[in-house]
């Protein structure tokens, strides 16, 4: 029999870290095997069958047709951020993206869709001169210097506020 079949498309890996959940859980008094294992059939008995190898070819040459019709290309957003060739309309996409994600959320959540805001803003005036916001340049500048300090902060994408934050101090002076 092939793993597909019995794993019912989950991975050995994916299968392994769900069984060391369970004995670890048991250890702390937790779960027990019994549990353990009504938790693990009852994720196998939600799951789908995964699609036959013809199916992905399939899928990826329709995919590959609409490729040019998908938002931004199909590319990902920090990617799109730090490109220059992106058009202004798309970054505007992008920042109203992160404004709507930054709403009613946890803080970890709120701050990182935020940075997603700011780097559409930050790539339409280092990439097109342009302002996509009514904050003023000097608002804009003290932004992007906090998020520059953020340790958290994806280099490439810090480096990229860097640069509004001194576009920005230029014009508001």
């Amino acid at each position: 029999m092939s793993s597909e079949k019995t794993t019912h498309g989950h991975d050995p890996e994916n299968i392994a870290a769900m069984l060391r959940m369970g004995t670890e859980a048991d250890e702390a008094g937790e779960m027990s095997s019994s549990e353990v294992k009504e938790e693990l059939l009852g994720r196998m008995l939600r799951a789908t069958l995964p699609p036959t190898r013809q199916q992905v070819h399939e899928l990826s040459v329709l995919v590959g047709q609409f490729r040019d019709r998908l938002p931004l290309r199909g590319r990902a957003l920090g990617e799109a951020l730090l490109d220059e060739e992106t058009e202004l309309d798309k970054l505007v996409e992008i920042k109203e993206h992160g404004k709507e994600l930054s709403r009613d959320r946890a803080e970890a959540e709120r701050d990182t869709a935020l940075t997603v805001y700011y780097g559409a803003i930050a790539s339409a005036i280092v990439f097109h001169g342009q302002r996509i916001t009514s904050y003023s340049y000097a608002a804009l500048a003290d932004a992007f210097g906090q998020l520059v300090e953020k340790r958290w902060m994806a280099p490439k994408l810090a480096r990229l506020f860097s640069k509004a934050r001194k576009a920005c101090e230029k014009l508001s002076k």
